[in-house]
């Protein structure tokens, strides 16, 4: 068998990378910790940090560093969490922070089970458990999957209709951590 070493991190790759996680980033961000000011701290640091620890890593791994950084920022795991959720997030207000977490990491990052219990630190089952506790609820405290599908898809509405100032501002904060300068 041949083993093949991973490929040198080009300024480009990374750079496509961060291009490619930094808008869900800052909504999981907004979302998680209701603060816009706070989510962008939170994601201009882990976008800092990764960029300094991309090369030193194989690629297929960056995506679960990413996240695993963005989830332990201060901002995103304040309990409880002094964060204003507007409609149609007010539900997420009402969460514990690591429920919270759990939802936003499958609606927003899209990851599985297995890379968000991960990314949380936590056993496949809790991650489960906490994803249950966030699930809407319907009259009768059953799930909502209705509630559910609208949740997911106002985020998903949010990562489509950035500001251009947002998006300008993602730009910065992305040069600024490939540059390896904090803002």
């Amino acid at each position: 068998m041949t083993v093949v070493p991973d490929a040198p991190v080009t300024p480009a790759a990374l750079s496509a990378f961060l291009r490619g996680v930094e808008r869900r980033g800052l909504v999981l961000a907004q979302l998680q910790c209701g603060d816009g000011a706070a989510a962008e701290r939170a994601l201009a640091a882990a976008l800092r940090a990764f960029s300094s620890q991309a090369a030193g890593r194989p690629m297929a791994g960056w995506p679960m560093r990413f996240w695993s950084l963005l989830a332990t920022a201060p901002p995103l795991r304040r309990e409880p969490m002094p964060g204003t959720w507007l409609p149609p997030f007010t539900a997420l207000g009402r969460m514990q922070t690591s429920d919270r977490l759990a939802l936003l990491l499958r609606i927003v990052a899209g990851l599985e089970e297995e890379p968000a219990s991960e990314v949380q630190g936590i056993e496949v089952a809790a991650y489960r458990q906490s994803l249950a506790r966030a699930c809407p609820r319907d009259a009768a405290g059953n799930p909502d999957a209705q509630a559910w599908r609208a949740l997911a898809e106002a985020a998903q509405q949010e990562l489509r209709e950035l500001s251009p100032a947002q998006v300008s501002r993602l730009a910065q904060l992305r040069e600024s951590a490939l540059a390896g300068m904090p803002l």
